[in-house]
Formats: structure tokens, C-alpha cells, sequence
């Protein structure tokens, strides 16, 4: 989703910063927190995307793993998810990764997440 000028979403309490847009260029992954979930940000094609952290199929943490185009790969078996959605692409992984919506604003990457404790 692209960011427009008449919204903002540090007024929005379901935005959690995540990190500075220079901090995060193509194909790379940063990690952050919300609540007690943990979510993995990369920028993909251009655009930042943000999923859940950890794989679906054997608790690694996905920050670990490499993004290549839209296919973010945990370094443990190598399942493969589509970072746009979190949709495997390629097992061993057979449950989707839960995403969330990410924005560019005012040079930060910000994530909505509702929820959580």
C-alpha cells in the first residue's frame, strides 16, 4: 500500500514503527516487535511487506533467511514464502505466515498491527 499525504500513521495507534526507510533497502529483512508477536519487514521490488517472524514449519526465526524478489526463504529447510502475502510458494512449510500491512511514511516503514497483548 502506498503511503498518501492526508494520512498519517503515527496519528493511528495500529501503526508500530518498525524502522528508518534507509535502514532498509532491497532484499534486505529487519525484525521488530509488537506486543508478543514478532515481525519480519523487507523490502522487495521496491516495496516494504511484513510478515510474522518465525517459519510455520519448525520455529526459525525468518530474519536468519534470505529475501530473493518476493520469495522470502528460512535458512532451516529452505521453505519458501511469499512475502507480499506470506503464502508458502515452496515447502517443506504446508501453513501460510500471517502478514501485515506496511507503509513508507515521512522516511520510516511503518507495520498496522491490531491486537496482540
Amino acid at each position: 500500500m502506498q503511503h498518501t499525504e492526508d494520512t498519517n500513521p503515527t496519528s493511528d495507534n495500529t501503526y508500530i514503527y518498525a524502522c528508518a526507510s534507509s535502514e532498509l533497502e532491497e532484499g534486505d529483512l529487519i525484525e521488530c516487535e509488537a506486543g508478543s508477536d514478532r515481525i519480519v519487514v523487507g523490502r522487495g521490488e521496491d516495496n516494504v511487506y511484513a510478515v510474522e517472524a518465525i517459519c510455520t514449519h519448525e520455529h526459525f526465526e525468518l530474519v536468519e533467511g534470505a529475501l530473493d524478489g518476493n520469495c522470502l526463504i528460512c535458512p532451516l529447510h529452505f521453505a519458501c514464502f511469499d512475502i507480499r502475502d506470506g503464502s508458502v510458494l515452496e515447502g517443506p512449510a504446508e501453513k501460510p505466515l500471517k502478514s501485515y500491512e506496511a507503509i513508507e511514511a515521512d522516511g520510516s516503514v511503518w507495520v498496522s498491527y491490531e491486537g496482540g497483548d
